[in-house]
């Protein structure tokens, strides 16, 4: 999970189910989104065999603004995130192993430059509640992260050919705050700040097919692969603006994430009725599913000197 994946797609060729299949440009091509556009995906992950998430992510572009990023005043366009689901498993706490179930809320923010395509900026908050096991007693996870990235290097410029593999690098900052309560106890609170500068691989191997909720798709096949093993797949679609499908791997091969699309609008692929709006880079869900992991793993494991949080999707939306 990373809070600043990269998520590269691109909008060109309309691919419908059902009805001919056309293949793939060579070539991809930056996407066009536009206020109004939204993507909503199922969600289910598992976390080292012993947390398991499962529910809904949502991403709606909101529109543009200028922004200072990390002293440098830039055009961005502005992704609303938000999500809601179910827990299930076992948090490790000072003293042992506790068993927990109960629900999360998400709510969140990413900027994306106009000029360079890439998240700059994301915003995340996550409160769970439920009810320990053993004890019968209630708990309370609030979580709060906000990385703030300087692209340093970037080898994925537009059009990006199927076949396509080079790194990107990205100099970020992050601020994380985690309060965990078990009944009237006193609380677990955590508070860090994080600043690296971290490369990453990033390829487009191949065009494939996607059979999702929403129906079925012709995707490119992009990849990210991190310095620790993780990596992740994205199934980008055209006609949709965004992924059908995103899935991340842990360093054994694993496969521990997954975002399908349920339902979407994407005006770029609907009949013009106004003028053009800037492209950018969108990364869906994966920042939201990157936000739920990374927040239950802080209970469960403090790793964060090696990871950062948020925006791919490790970030969603996408």
């Amino acid at each position: 999970m990373r809070a600043f994946s990269v998520l590269l797609v691109v909008a060109t060729l309309v691919a419908l189910a059902g009805t001919a299949r056309a293949s793939l440009p060579s070539s991809m091509e930056p996407p066009a989104w536009a206020a109004g556009d939204y993507w909503v995906y199922r969600f289910n992950s598992t976390f080292q065999g012993s947390i398991f998430l499962n529910g809904t992510l949502r991403a709606d572009v909101v529109g543009g603004s200028n922004e200072t990023v990390r002293g440098i005043a830039q055009d961005v366009l502005v992704v609303g995130t938000s999500g809601s689901g179910t827990l299930e498993g076992v948090f490790e706490i000072p003293g042992g192993n506790v068993s927990a179930h109960g629900s999360w809320d998400l709510t969140g923010e990413e900027l994306f430059t106009q000029a360079a395509r890439k998240i700059v900026k994301t915003l995340v908050r996550i409160s769970a509640s439920g009810t320990v096991d053993v004890l019968d007693v209630p708990f309370t996870l609030l979580w709060t992260n906000s990385t703030s990235s300087r692209v340093v290097a970037d080898e994925w410029r537009y059009p990006v050919p199927v076949g396509f593999s080079g790194i990107v690098t990205l100099n970020s900052s992050m601020a994380e705050d985690v309060f965990l309560e078990f009944d009237s106890n006193p609380p677990l609170t955590v508070n860090s700040t994080l600043e690296q500068e971290l490369t990453f691989a990033v390829s487009l191997p191949q065009t494939s097919w996607a059979i999702v909720p929403a129906g079925t798709f012709q995707p490119y096949v992009l990849q990210e692969t991190w310095p620790d093993g993780v990596h992740e797949t994205f199934e980008y679609t055209p006609s949709v603006g965004n992924n059908a499908r995103t899935r991340t791997f842990n360093s054994t091969g694993a496969e521990v994430s997954r975002t399908e699309l349920l339902t979407y609008r994407y005006q770029a692929t609907e009949p013009p009725t106004g003028t053009p709006t800037a492209w950018f880079l969108p990364i869906g869900v994966a920042i939201a599913v990157a936000a739920v992991a990374i927040a239950l793993l802080a209970v469960r494991r403090r790793r964060r000197e090696k990871e950062f949080t948020p925006p791919s999707l490790r970030d969603p939306p996408t």
